[in-house]
């Protein structure tokens, strides 16, 4: 099983603690947030970890909510990102310009590009927004045109598997909405992953260790975990409604054996 943190660049301190999990061989790659106001200050450390490690997988998370967040391109016209429930809203109800969304995605990946020098060893959604109806198809297609030869992340995996770890009413419906992703990437002859875990509710309720031993359990070899490892306080005054487990998380992965 793949361990790789989201949200790079989401703050810089967020930044910093998947560097250090990423240099100690903790956890084996991360996803990036290019339209943050940290993505500029933090992107040249890791394209140095990355020149020093090619074994860390580097993706770009495509980010297309938060309301203190702007689009990368002229193309869409909002003055901010909605949030996820609104998004998933429009997306099934078919209320989005396609043809925009994938102008904005191609604007993402070619910042990436532009300032990681490559494109990503892979590809992934800030809150999943590329399995969206609509949005999944824009995706593929904008990550098509740009000469994409990495993977792509789907959010599902054998019902076997699924089914034995909690949360399983979200895994199912992400579970839903990734066969249709992977039918859109199948036609563009995009590859992604087999298995993926990392699901709860962030709550401090929640035994993450546990959790992080379940889904080793019942996972498979190209399982992909995400995780959100972080501190629980950052001087940015970007909102954070996961930071203390973020903290939880980032303490539990210190303490692992690496894998």
């Amino acid at each position: 099983m793949r361990l790789v943190a989201d949200d790079y660049a989401y703050t810089s301190e967020i930044s910093k603690s998947i560097l250090w999990l990423l240099e100690n061989d903790k956890i084996q790659g991360t996803s990036c947030m290019v339209v943050t106001s940290a993505w500029p200050k933090d992107v040249a450390a890791l394209k140095a970890l990355s020149e020093r490690r090619p074994d860390i997988q580097i993706g770009l998370h495509i980010t297309l909510t938060g309301d203190w967040l702007k689009p990368s391109s002229l193309a869409l016209d909002w003055s901010a990102f909605p949030t996820m429930p609104q998004l998933l809203l429009k997306s099934h109800l078919r209320l989005l310009d396609a043809d925009v969304i994938e102008k904005e995605i191609a604007s993402q990946i070619e910042f990436f590009r532009r300032d990681f020098g490559r494109l990503p060893d892979f590809v992934d959604g800030h809150e999943h927004v590329h399995l969206f109806p609509q949005i999944r198809n824009a995706c593929v297609k904008a990550l098509h045109d740009a000469g994409f030869k990495g993977w792509v992340r789907q959010c599902g995996g054998p019902l076997k598997g699924v089914l034995k770890r909690p949360y399983r009413i979200k895994s199912l419906f992400l579970n839903y909405l990734s066969w249709s992703f992977k039918r859109q990437a199948d036609r563009y002859g995009i590859r992604y992953n087999k298995d993926f875990a990392g699901i709860y509710d962030f709550s401090m309720k929640s035994d993450f260790s546990n959790l992080l031993e379940t889904w080793r359990q019942t996972g498979t070899e190209d399982s992909v975990c995400m995780c959100h490892p972080g501190p629980a306080n950052s001087q940015s005054d970007t909102p954070d409604p996961i930071a203390e487990s973020r903290e939880r998380e980032m303490r539990i992965l210190s303490e692992a054996q690496s894998r």
